[in-house]
């Protein structure tokens, strides 16, 4: 078996019940985030096409805000996937407008660490 070598800059976090949607021009898919980084995510659920751009909301947890997030679909598993997992990588490159919606995300991911790490 072929060593594949790890094109992820930032540390993958797994993540559990964080659900939320993934939205494609009026087309709203549930999912749920498997694990997650500073560049982006891995969801269940959603089959967009690769090269899509969509938006994926994350409902509020507890102390958490809702957040709104612009992604571009980077890859998708096979369709034959019951998962039907892909790969969100974040769009959201003005920092000033989307600060709220990263700084949200960011916390949801440390404070999803710190439980792990219990």
């Amino acid at each position: 078996m072929p060593i594949m070598k790890e094109k992820r800059a930032f540390e993958r976090i797994g993540l559990d019940n964080i659900r939320g949607s993934v939205e494609l021009m009026e087309i709203v898919k549930p999912i749920s985030i498997v694990n997650a980084c500073e560049e982006g995510v891995c969801v269940n659920g959603a089959d967009f096409p690769v090269g899509s751009v969509v938006r994926l909301a994350i409902a509020s947890q507890e102390e958490h805000p809702d957040i709104s997030l612009y992604c571009k679909v980077v890859w998708a598993s096979h369709k034959e996937d019951p998962e039907r997992k892909s790969g969100l990588f974040f769009l959201n490159t003005n920092k000033i407008l989307f600060r709220k919606d990263l700084l949200s995300f960011a916390r949801l991911i440390e404070s999803t660490r710190k439980q792990s790490a219990l």
